[in-house]
C-alpha cells in the first residue's frame, strides 16, 4: 500500500522531470521506463518505485538515501560509481531481472524479491564509502551470478542474508564467483549458495585469525564420475585413491575453489552438498581434501574434521587457498607429498629430499631408480611417521649411482599395503675421463661440442629427450676438435648428450630454448 502522499508520474513527463537534479520526500511511482541523463537525489525515508526498467545514461550521478524499488531491469552505464558514498537501497522485486549495463554498479543495500535475478556485469555490495556497512539480502530470490563477479565491501559476517534465497555459480569455469572482502573480520561469513535444483549448499568461511585479504569462493556439481574436473584457475587431473585407481565412487559430485589475496591466516571451512550429489558408496564420514598443485594429487584430509549436518563437512584451521573435493573417510583420495628432488653431489652420489604437509596411515617410503625411466629397482627404505598433520622432511643418499643419465621416483607405502607414486627425476652422473663442453648452452638447437680427441671408429654421439627417447644419433667426424649439431625439430627442453664406445659415457645436459 502506497503511502498517503504518493505521486504518480506519467512517462510523457519522466524524462523531463529526472534531467534537472531534484528531491524526492515523498513515495514516487512510475508506471515506466526511468531514464536518468544528471544529478538525482533521493532523500532519507523517501522511496521511488518504478514499475519498469531503470536506464542510467552517461553522466548519471544517483544519490540515494532512500530507497528505490523497481521490477524490470537495472542498466549502468554511467561508471562504477553511480551512487557515489550514499548508503540507500534498491530492491529488485521484478519476477525475472537483469542487472547490466556497461559499468559495474556499487549498492549499498541490494534487496532481491521474486523469481531470477541474473548478472549480466560484475556487481559490488556494501556501499563504496569507508567501512562499509551495505548488506545484499537475498530474500526469496536466485541470484545467477553468470560468470560474473559478486563483490562484498562489507566486511561482517552479517553483510550475506537470506531466507529462502541463494546464489547460483555452477560455472565449470569457476567464472561465477562470490569475493567477500573479509580481511581480519573474524567469524562467520557464509555464502548462500545454492544448485540448480534449488537445493541450499552454503559455504562458510570462519574466521579464527590473522589477514584473509579477500576471500574468493565458486563451486559447482559434476557428473557422477567427477568430471569435468576443474581446469581454472587449477588444473585437477584425477580423484584416484591412494592405489592410483579411480575413486569417483566414493567423492561427491562437487568442486570448490576458494582463494585468499593473503594466505597464512586461520579459518574454518564448511562445505555443504545436495543429497543428489552424494558418493555412490554412500555418505558416511566424508572428509575434505586439497588438490596438490605441485604434485598433481590431493593432500591428506586435516585432521579434526567434523560433519554439522548429513551434507556437511567441517575443516579447522585451514590457511591457504585451492581446489577442493569431498571424499568418505574409509576410502580418501591419495595422500601426496609437497615435492620430491634427487639430484647429484659432486658427480659421486645423489641426494634425494622429499617434504610432507601431512602423513595418513604411511608406514614407509622406497627410494626407486632405473636406466631407463621404465625399469625401477629399490636402493633404499625410509620409515614413514604414521598420521601425523606436522610436516616432516626427509632425506636418502644414494652412494652408487649409476653413471651417465638415470631416472629416480619415491614409492609411499601404507599399513594396509596401498602404495603411490612421485613423479620421475632424472639425475646426471658424468664420467670422470671425458672432458667436454657445449656452446651456447642454453642454444636454440644449433650448438658445438668442442672434445678431447676419441677414436672415431666405433664412436657415436647420441642425443636423448628427457623421457630417454633418441632424438639424434649420428657418428662422430671430426674428433680433434668441434662437432656441429642442428636440431631443426626439436622442442623446448632438456637433452643429454652421450658419447658411445662401448658403455655409455653421458658428457652433458643440453637446454634447447625455442
Amino acid at each position: 500500500m502506497k503511502p498517503k502522499n504518493s505521486i504518480i508520474i506519467s512517462a510523457k513527463w519522466l524524462q523531463a522531470i529526472l534531467c534537472i537534479s531534484m528531491v524526492l520526500l515523498l513515495q514516487t511511482t512510475l508506471p515506466a521506463q526511468m531514464l536518468t541523463n544528471s544529478n538525482v537525489l533521493i532523500s532519507n525515508s523517501a522511496q521511488i518505485t518504478v514499475k519498469g526498467d531503470v536506464q542510467n545514461n552517461a553522466g548519471t550521478v544517483i544519490s540515494n538515501t532512500g530507497i528505490i524499488d523497481l521490477t524490470g531491469n537495472w542498466t549502468n552505464n554511467s561508471g562504477n560509481s553511480i551512487f557515489g558514498l550514499s548508503n540507500g537501497t534498491v530492491v529488485m522485486n521484478g519476477v525475472n531481472q537483469i542487472i547490466q549495463g556497461t559499468d559495474q554498479t556499487v549498492f549499498n543495500n541490494l534487496t532481491l524479491q521474486n523469481g531470477i535475478k541474473t548478472l549480466e556485469q560484475s556487481t559490488t555490495t556494501g556501499g563504496a564509502y569507508v567501512s562499509p556497512s551495505g548488506i545484499l539480502n537475498c530474500g526469496n530470490a536466485m541470484l545467477d551470478l553468470n560468470s560474473n563477479t559478486l563483490t562484498v565491501n562489507n566486511q561482517n559476517g552479517t553483510a550475506v542474508t537470506s531466507t529462502t534465497g541463494y546464489i547460483l555459480s555452477e560455472d565449470v569455469s569457476n567464472n561465477s564467483k562470490v569475493t567477500w572482502r573479509i580481511a581480519t573480520t573474524t567469524g562467520i561469513h557464509t555464502i548462500p549458495f545454492g544448485n540448480v535444483g534449488g537445493t541450499l549448499i552454503p559455504y562458510t568461511f570462519n574466521l579464527v585469525s590473522g589477514n584473509a585479504g579477500d576471500v574468493t569462493v565458486s563451486t559447482y556439481s559434476t557428473a557422477a564420475n567427477n568430471t569435468p574436473y576443474p581446469s581454472l584457475p587449477v588444473n585437477v587431473t584425477h580423484v584416484r585413491d591412494a592405489a592410483g585407481t579411480d575413486n569417483s565412487a566414493n567423492t561427491v559430485d562437487r568442486f570448490w575453489q576458494v582463494d585468499r589475496t593473503v594466505d597464512g591466516a586461520f579459518a574454518n571451512y564448511t562445505f555443504t552438498y545436495a543429497p543428489s550429489e552424494n558418493a555412490a558408496n554412500g555418505n558416511i564420514n566424508t572428509r575434505a581434501q586439497k588438490w596438490n598443485i605441485s604434485n598433481l594429487g590431493w593432500d591428506a584430509a586435516l585432521p579434526a574434521q567434523i560433519n554439522p549436518t548429513a551434507q556437511s563437512v567441517l575443516v579447522s584451521n585451514v590457511n591457504t587457498s585451492g581446489t577442493w573435493a569431498v571424499a568418505l573417510q574409509a576410502n580418501p583420495l591419495p595422500v601426496e607429498l609437497i615435492s620430491f628432488s634427487a639430484q647429484p653431489v659432486n658427480n659421486k652420489t645423489v641426494l634425494c629430499k622429499w617434504s610432507t604437509a601431512s602423513e595418513l596411515n604411511n608406514s614407509y617410503f622406497t627410494v626407486e631408480r632405473s636406466r631407463n625411466g621404465k625399469d625401477f629397482e629399490a636402493v633404499g627404505i625410509v620409515q614413514g611417521n604414521g598420521t601425523t598433520n606436522i610436516p616432516y622432511h626427509y632425506t636418502f643418499e644414494d652412494v652408487k649411482p649409476f653413471t651417465g643419465l638415470s631416472y629416480y621416483r619415491l614409492k609411499q607405502t601404507d599399513f594396509n599395503g596401498d602404495y603411490s607414486y612421485s613423479q620421475i627425476e632424472n639425475v646426471l652422473i658424468t664420467s670422470k675421463d671425458l672432458q667436454y663442453v657445449v656452446y651456447p648452452n642454453p642454444n636454440d638447437g644449433n650448438f658445438q661440442i668442442k672434445f678431447n680427441a676419441v677414436e672415431n671408429n666405433e664412436s657415436e654421439l647420441i642425443l636423448t629427450d628427457a623421457a630417454g627417447r633418441i632424438v639424434l644419433k649420428q657418428k662422430l667426424t671430426d674428433v680433434s676438435g668441434l662437432q656441429s649439431v642442428s636440431l631443426l625439430n626439436a622442442a623446448t627442453g632438456f637433452y643429454f648428450l652421450q658419447i658411445v664406445k662401448g658403455d655409455n659415457k653421458f658428457i652433458a645436459k643440453v637446454q634447447i630454448l625455442r
